[in-house]
């Protein structure tokens, strides 16, 4: 499968939103366990991510109904060594009828991927989103990242 389209079925099966049903079977799948990742300017390991999509699964379900998503573009640079990974480039929407408003709001989401190949399979090693939709969830303590060198 192409990158961009893997990067594309893991993101809808992973956006975090009720109606989406087991979405972090999706997750546990496509993330990394050492995966570094960012939510606009907080930054967070596996464990924060996790923690961070829970948060929005629930403030997502109450906020819009129904809650939808989809991509306006996706670039992706596989690597030249022919692995499974490379880098992927997103720009999406998200949004639906706001349940307090009753009325139709749509916002902006961008996402960068580093993908590499784990143990034959293709992992999301790093993570960076950004979006623009107004945010309610509790955001978890941020996670710093360390720097190591081998």
């Amino acid at each position: 499968m192409q990158l961009s389209s893997w990067f594309e079925c893991q993101a809808n099966g992973f956006f975090p939103y009720p109606a989406n049903g087991a979405w972090d079977k999706v997750f546990a799948y496509t993330f990394s366990p050492d995966l570094k990742a960012t939510f606009n300017d907080t930054r967070y390991n596996y464990d924060g991510w996790l923690q961070l999509y829970h948060n929005f699964n629930i403030t997502l379900g109450k906020n819009f109904a129904p809650f939808m998503h989809g991509f306006i573009n996706t670039l992706a640079v596989p690597n030249a060594n022919g692995d499974k990974g490379g880098l992927v480039y997103s720009i999406g929407w998200e949004g639906g009828t706001h349940a307090l408003l009753k009325k139709d709001l749509y916002f902006t989401d961008a996402a960068f991927a580093v993908v590499q190949d784990v143990g034959g399979q293709r992992k999301v090693v790093e993570f960076r989103e950004s979006s623009n939709i107004p945010n309610t969830t509790p955001i978890p303590t941020p996670n710093e990242w360390t720097c190591s060198f081998t």
